[in-house]
C-alpha cells in the first residue's frame, strides 16, 4: 500500500531500494535530503513537493539532528575519515588546540548554524566539507544550548549568567511580559536555527542580538495567539471576550455561531491561516481581519471540516442538508463516487483527496469550489498523509 507523507525534517535515502521508492506515493515537504552516490539514480523517482537542500553524503556518515557539541576529546579520538552530518545547531567548544584541529580527519557536513571560538574560526574550516547555513564566532564562555520549544521567560533569562550568548535549535517563542531591558543584560547574542516568534513591540530591543538560520514570526502587540485548529460553537465561544487574536491554524466557527456572539468574541483577527464561517457572520468576519492575504470560506446550510477520514458515497447520501466539505488534510473516498451522491454538495480542497477512479475524479472536480495547491489521488492503494517526521529513512 503506497503511503503519502506530510513533512520530514531529514530524508535519509542512503539506503534506499527501488521497493522503498516505491512505496512512497508523494511526500510534502522535505527540510534536507541525504543520499550516496549508490543512491542518486532514485532520488528523481520521489515525489517532493517541496525540497529545502539535498546532499551527496559518504554511506557510512553519521547522521546528526539538533544540537551536536565538538571539544577537543573529539578531535582527538575520532576514526580516520569519519564524516558527521550535523541538521541543527554545531557548537566547537572552547578547549580546542591549534594543533588536534590541524591533525584530525574528521570532517563535516552542516545543514544549519556553526558556531566557533573566534581564536579557531579560520583553522576549524578546514573541518567544515561542506555548509548551507550560518556561521558565528564567540568569545569568552561557551553559548547556552537550547533545543525544542522554548518559551523565554523572565524567569528563565534571570537564570542565565550576564553575557549569555543563546543558541537554540527549535522554536524560541519569547513572552509577551518580557522584560526587555533585563534580556538586553543578561543576553549577549542569541542564535536560532528553526523559528523565533515575538511580539511587535520586541522587535527593536531584541533582533539586533539575533541571527537567524530559519524564519521570523512577529506578532502584534496585545494580540492573544492561538496554537491550535479552534473550532468554536455558542458555547466555546465564550471564552474569547472582545480579543484580539493572532492565529496562524484554520478558526472554524459553526452554525450555532450567531452574530451577537462573534461581535462579543472578537476585537481583531490577524491570520495566516483560514476562517470558515456560516454566511450568516461572513461581513463581520471581514471586519475584524486585519490581513487582507487571509482566505474566508462560508457554508450555506451545513459543513464538514476534514482533518484525516474514510468515507463512502453513503457518508455523502446521509448528510441532511446541502453541505460545504472542507478538506484540511486528507480524505479519502473508498468506492466509486456518482454526481447524484454528491450534486447538492460542494468542496474546497486544501489538503488532499483520495479517490479510487478516474470516473471519481472527474465528479469530485465538478464540485470543486476551491483548491489551494491540493492533490487528487485516483488510487485506492494509498493510506493517509503521516504528519511529521524529525527524520525518515528508506
Amino acid at each position: 500500500m503506497k503511503k503519502t507523507i506530510g513533512n520530514v525534517g531529514t530524508l535519509n535515502l542512503t539506503e534506499a531500494t527501488e521497493e522503498s521508492i516505491l512505496a512512497i506515493q508523494h511526500i510534502n515537504n522535505v527540510g534536507l535530503l541525504l543520499y550516496s552516490t549508490e543512491t542518486a539514480s532514485l532520488v528523481p523517482k520521489l515525489s517532493i513537493g517541496n525540497l529545502g537542500y539535498s546532499l551527496r553524503i559518504p554511506k557510512d556518515a553519521q547522521v546528526i539532528n539538533g544540537l551536536f557539541t565538538v571539544d577537543n576529546e573529539l578531535l582527538t579520538y575520532a576514526k580516520p575519515d569519519q564524516t558527521i552530518i550535523v541538521n541543527g545547531l554545531l557548537t566547537f567548544s572552547n578547549d580546542l588546540r591549534l594543533e588536534t584541529i590541524l591533525e584530525t580527519e574528521l570532517t563535516f557536513i552542516v545543514n544549519g548554524i556553526i558556531y566557533v571560538p573566534t581564536a579557531f574560526k579560520g583553522s576549524v574550516n578546514r573541518l567544515i566539507k561542506k555548509h548551507s547555513g550560518v556561521s558565528l564566532d564567540y568569545t569568552g564562555s561557551e553559548p547556552k544550548l537550547l533545543s525544542g520549544d522554548t518559551l523565554l521567560t523572565n524567569a528563565l533569562v534571570d537564570s542565565f549568567s550576564p553575557k549569555t550568548n543563546l543558541a537554540l535549535n527549535g522554536v524560541l517563542t519569547l513572552a509577551a511580559d518580557l522584560d526587555l531591558e533585563q534580556l538586553s543584560d543578561k543576553i549577549e547574542s542569541i542564535q536560532i536555527n528553526g523559528v523565533i516568534e515575538l511580539y511587535e513591540h520586541q522587535v527593536a530591543s531584541v533582533m539586533s542580538k539575533v541571527t537567524i538560520n530559519g524564519t521570523t514570526k512577529i506578532i502584534p502587540t496585545h494580540y492573544k495567539q492561538l496554537k491550535s485548529v479552534f473550532q468554536l460553537s455558542s458555547q466555546s465561544i465564550k471564552r474569547f471576550k472582545q480579543e484580539c487574536v493572532f492565529t496562524t491554524k484554520p478558526l472554524v466557527f459553526d452554525q450555532s455561531v450567531t452574530r451577537e456572539a462573534f461581535q462579543k468574541a472578537f476585537k481583531s483577527i490577524h491570520s495566516h491561516s483560514f476562517i470558515l464561517c456560516s454566511e450568516d457572520i461572513e461581513d463581520l468576519v471581514y471586519e475584524v481581519l486585519n490581513r487582507f492575504e487571509t482566505d474566508v470560506y462560508t457554508y450555506k446550510d451545513d459543513f464538514r471540516f476534514i482533518t484525516n477520514d474514510t468515507w463512502k458515497q453513503e457518508t455523502l447520501q446521509q448528510l441532511k442538508y446541502p453541505t460545504t466539505i472542507v478538506v484540511y488534510r486528507y480524505l479519502r473516498f473508498e468506492d466509486t463516487l456518482s454526481f447524484e451522491a454528491i450534486k447538492d454538495h460542494s468542496i474546497v480542497l486544501l489538503g488532499e483527496l483520495s479517490v479510487p477512479n478516474e470516473q471519481s475524479k472527474h465528479v469530485i472536480q465538478q464540485r470543486m469550489t476551491e483548491n489551494k495547491n491540493g492533490l487528487i489521488h485516483t488510487s485506492d492503494q494509498l493510506e493517509p498523509s503521516k504528519s511529521n517526521y524529525g527524520e525518515l529513512s528508506l
